[in-house]
């Protein structure tokens, strides 16, 4: 059953986007809650995703304001993009908080000393930068950087008077192998645990939101990529952890099983106060677009295949939109010749 919705997954276009909640995200853990009357942000143009979600409190009108990532499906542009909710309102329209040119994601939010923080992925390109936010006017103020190691979701917790970051890596573990480094200020300089890497599965490694402590435990979430990247999400319970070792166990899963359109992943979620922000992606039913997309893939990974071939499937590929499944295809924007 694995393999097959790991193959059929692929048959579907993705779009990510994020809902929102009233939920008490420690009654979630101490209940194993599936939590599935969310609202969510809906955007008319399938290219158009928002995902990564974290969340904050607008100190001067109480308002939450979600940070996350925006890109277009497929390309690696993302940027950092705040959006306002509102029980009564909904969600606004976003704005760009971050962008820097190279793909931006995962805005982790980290208070320190009365000063929030966004630590935006961008492992491709400068490591792991720590911006001051303000919150008021939605801009960040100052950056530092934390380290330049290429760390993916990199998500940090306080504790025992340390700072343990929580990250993956580039490379072949970028899905299943966990590192964790520690350091004695926020802004390092960090250090290697001595197990690093302290976790081997592609199910319940890579991080998935900040930290949650409820009743003095410690949860930690993770992704699920074990059919498909972003199936769902693994909450694991810290049961060890100092500089020299590590253990944690599965506590409960996540789905998106029940999210209406949104129900084929989910792989963020995070809280604040009384309300929890996830995103999850809908399905596109596209088979000859990806399809195309693979073997546009697979010819243009190397060079010495690329041709008229290469180029006319790279092209189709571009001009197939809005394939639905409707007993028929519908195929727009493309031109025979």
């Amino acid at each position: 059953m694995k393999f097959l919705n790991k193959i059929t997954s692929k048959l579907y276009f993705k779009q990510w986007t994020v809902g929102v909640a009233k939920e008490d995200i420690k009654e979630v853990i101490r209940n194993k809650k599936q939590v599935v009357d969310f609202n969510w942000l809906h955007t008319q143009d399938k290219m158009q995703s928002y995902a990564d979600p974290f969340i904050t409190i607008d100190a001067k009108t109480g308002n939450v304001v979600i940070l996350a990532e925006q890109f277009t499906t497929g390309k690696l542009n993302g940027q950092i993009a705040a959006i306002t909710y509102t029980e009564s309102q909904g969600f606004s329209r976003s704005e760009t908080v971050l962008n820097n040119g190279s793909h931006l994601s995962y805005p982790l939010i980290f208070s320190e000393k009365g000063k929030q923080y966004i630590i935006a992925e961008n492992a491709y390109n400068t490591g792991v930068v720590a911006y001051e936010y303000n919150t008021d006017t939605n801009q960040v103020v100052d950056k530092i950087k934390i380290t330049s190691l290429p760390l993916v979701d990199a998500t940090i917790l306080k504790k025992d008077g340390k700072y343990w970051l929580f990250a993956c890596m580039l490379g072949k573990g970028v899905f299943s192998e966990l590192h964790v480094f520690f350091a004695d200020d926020f802004f390092g300089p960090y250090h290697s645990h001595k197990r690093n890497p302290v976790k081997h599965n592609i199910n319940g490694a890579r991080p998935a939101g900040n930290f949650i402590e409820v009743d003095g435990e410690i949860y930690r979430p993770a992704q699920n990529s074990g059919e498909y990247y972003g199936k769902s999400i693994t909450i694991q319970k810290i049961t060890k952890l100092t500089t020299t070792d590590f253990e944690e166990e599965v506590y409960m899963q996540i789905g998106a099983e029940n999210f209406c359109d949104f129900n084929m992943g989910i792989h963020t979620i995070n809280s604040v106060q009384n309300y929890l922000v996830i995103d999850a992606q809908k399905g596109h039913f596209q088979p000859v677009r990806q399809l195309l997309r693979f073997f546009a893939k697979a010819l243009f990974s190397n060079k010495k295949k690329i041709g008229f071939y290469g180029w006319l499937i790279n092209t189709i590929n571009a001009e197939i939109c809005n394939i639905e499944l409707a007993g028929y295809f519908v195929i727009e924007n493309f031109v025979f010749i």
